[in-house]
């Protein structure tokens, strides 16, 4: 056992994921929570509603633990490949070819994309929902920082699955490294809580899994957005929705239309709901007040 590379290899890894969670995630909450905190509907996607500083706190802190534990996995793994450990990686391109390369790490995105899709939905099933992924869902103005603020142990199952096929399938280091840091940078605007539109077709905006946060047991899909229209558990307009209303409580609903995620339609509603809690607020502080003219008359 090489402990000096072994340190070195959790060194690497842990400051690297450090990195691409913190800086990223500092950007968004400088660029929109603070410098354009007093114009909230022309960003936010919950435009009305915003996290307690306990909660905020909270994010960030179970976060920043998350990562550094995967991180830690991801190093004692970067040291059992460089000690020459058995994985199917395999660093030479020329060794399978280009098409090859291309087309498994292609396949690694799908197949692990799946996965999630099925682990996520796994993770709400009720008793796991309840004293796992309840955890995660505390955050229901989700920012960037909530991305991998969840229970340890639902982080590190998602992370066996995504590195699972690295021992199963021939795949380039390279292709792999790509994709996760593509998929990690849909989960930080995914939770941005920011009116972000999609980059690809595959994937939905922001507002998408936003839903999943407010309405719970909707829109599973990590990425590729297009696995809830296959099972059904994209949100639909006309049902109701709520923690307690499981997805396998829902299998005799009737069909209903599925909510449009264009940039149109997300505005409209952000400010809708905007506009319904001004209301609210104003009808509360109007009902508050005390009546003056009654206590001038007597």
């Amino acid at each position: 056992m090489d402990w000096l590379l072994l340190l070195k290899c959790i060194a690497i890894t842990v400051s690297g994921g450090i990195f691409i969670y913190w800086v990223p995630s500092l950007i968004l909450d400088a660029l929109y929570y603070k410098q354009r905190r007093h114009q909230p509907e022309q960003w936010k996607v919950q435009p009305d509603r915003w996290a307690p500083k306990r909660l905020a706190k909270e994010e960030r802190q179970l976060g920043t633990l998350n990562m550094i534990t995967v991180s830690m996995v991801s190093g004692v793994l970067y040291y059992h490949v460089k000690m020459g450990g058995f994985s199917m990686l395999y660093f030479d391109v020329a060794q399978y070819g280009w098409a090859y390369t291309i087309t498994s790490t292609v396949a690694f995105f799908i197949v692990g994309d799946f996965s999630l899709y099925w682990a996520h939905r796994w993770m709400h099933r009720k008793v796991l929902y309840k004293f796992v992924h309840r955890f995660h869902h505390r955050f229901r103005t989700p920012s960037a920082f909530t991305a991998i603020a969840s229970h340890p142990f639902e982080t590190l199952t998602f992370q066996a699955i995504t590195l699972a096929p690295i021992f199963i399938v021939p795949l380039h280091p390279g292709g792999v490294i790509a994709v996760l840091l593509y998929q990690h940078s849909v989960s930080l605007i995914d939770h941005s809580g920011i009116r972000f539109s999609m980059i690809f077709p595959w994937q939905g905006p922001a507002a998408f899994h936003d839903d999943h946060h407010t309405y719970f047991h909707v829109n599973f899909a990590q990425t590729i957005h297009w696995w809830d229209h296959l099972f059904g558990t994209w949100r639909c307009e006309e049902l109701s929705y709520g923690e307690e209303s499981f997805v396998e409580d829902q299998t005799g609903r009737p069909h209903a239309k599925r909510l449009s995620y264009t940039t149109g339609p997300i505005e409209g509603r952000s400010l809708a709901r905007l506009k319904k809690r001004q209301k609210r607020r104003s009808q509360s502080d109007s009902q508050s007040k005390p009546d003056v003219s009654l206590e001038a008359s007597s």
